[in-house]
């Protein structure tokens, strides 16, 4: 019996659209792969067959892994493949916001309020990729307000500069990174933004609450996604084969750069990024590489693809997207947490169905 069976044949299988397949890979309910020369992503037979026939309550067993438990926001919404900010669209707010204009817009403050003075010589020791987070730790850990939750949003613009300024390899005020970095400010409930939640929802102040979405980021499929659409854009820009670049990318069946678990189509972040550099670099070569992956994965792009081009462009590096990350999501993530502190708290809580004792 053939093991692997085409995106077409998995979604008639399962009854579903082809960008919920794309979603069951994502969330890693399904195992995808790409061949060389083939036209559509492979799926498993074996697992799509067991997905299709297993039942619960009346759900398909898609349904039931994929279940989250529905939380409001008001800090993004995301509908139709559009991203809208405090209900503001992503385009908009990029066409007429830097990213310090669009930080005060999401975390609703106008000035910022300082940060205790923090050694901060030991980030000289750590990558790049850390120095962000442990800058945050290093001020919470000294902050004598750490559990004060008063002004909060004011006290997270406070710290933006500061941030900037540890990662000076990484220039944070050009048009591409600080629009990239505008992109990437929030994105509905994310891995890292509902982590950070998590925190705010047991009380941590807002910088610890920061710390558990940095971790949260810090994975490979997140906030490290933009690394490995780095290697693959810059192997095809310095000529190697389309097909074993692209198959060499591949991390857990995705392909780096390419599809999303929220939208059906194109990223709106990965557009807004790629249209504005396409404007002022029409003649980039990493650009032209990026186009010519675009055409032969016949997927929708990313943000991460976008970022590996900011980052590749500009000489910035390979986790240089990591950073860019954690910088414009350091704002989502506390607008989040302020937004949190409003609610029950401890209201984050799995169900357990074994008998061990929770504390």
């Amino acid at each position: 019996m053939q093991e692997w069976i085409t995106t077409s044949e998995a979604a008639d299988r399962l009854g579903v659209k082809r960008g919920t397949l794309y979603s069951y890979v994502s969330r890693g309910v399904l195992t995808s792969r790409r061949m060389p020369g083939q036209a559509e992503s492979l799926f498993d037979r074996a697992e799509v067959d067991s997905l299709a026939a297993a039942k619960h309550d009346g759900r398909r067993a898609g349904d039931r892994l994929l279940r989250f438990r529905a939380v409001s926001t008001r800090v993004s919404t995301i509908s139709d493949d559009r991203l809208l900010l405090r209900g503001n669209d992503i385009a908009d707010i990029c066409a007429t916001m830097d990213f310090a204009a669009a930080a005060r817009f999401v975390l609703d403050v106008d000035l910022p309020v300082g940060c205790p003075d923090v050694d901060l010589s030991p980030l000289a020791a750590v990558p790049v990729e850390r120095r962000i987070p442990l800058a945050v730790a290093l001020i919470a850990a000294h902050d004598p307000l750490r559990a004060d939750r008063t002004d909060a949003a004011a006290r997270v613009l406070g710290v933006l500069p500061i941030l900037a300024a540890t990662v000076p390899e990484i220039d944070l005020s050009h048009p591409w990174t600080d629009l990239l970095a505008t992109t990437l400010i929030d994105n509905g409930l994310a891995a890292s933004t509902t982590a950070a939640r998590v925190a705010a929802s047991a009380r941590a102040g807002v910088f610890d609450s920061l710390l558990a979405g940095y971790a949260a980021l810090s994975g490979p499929l997140h906030g490290g996604a933009p690394a490995s659409a780095y290697a693959l854009v810059e192997s095809v820009r310095a000529g190697v084969d389309m097909d074993r670049a692209m198959s060499d990318a591949v991390v857990d069946g995705r392909l780096p750069g390419f599809g999303h678990v929220i939208y059906g189509g194109d990223d709106p972040r990965a557009i807004v990024v790629l249209d504005k550099m396409r404007d002022d670099a029409p003649d980039s070569e990493t650009l032209a590489a990026a186009d010519a992956i675009i055409s032969r994965a016949g997927r929708s792009v990313n943000v991460d693809l976008a970022s590996a081009v900011v980052s590749l462009e500009l000489g910035l590096g390979p986790r240089a997207g990591e950073v860019l990350f954690q910088y414009g999501r350091t704002v989502g993530m506390a607008a989040h947490v302020i937004e949190e502190y409003g609610e029950a708290p401890l209201r984050w809580r799995g169900s357990n169905t074994g008998q061990g004792r929770q504390a």
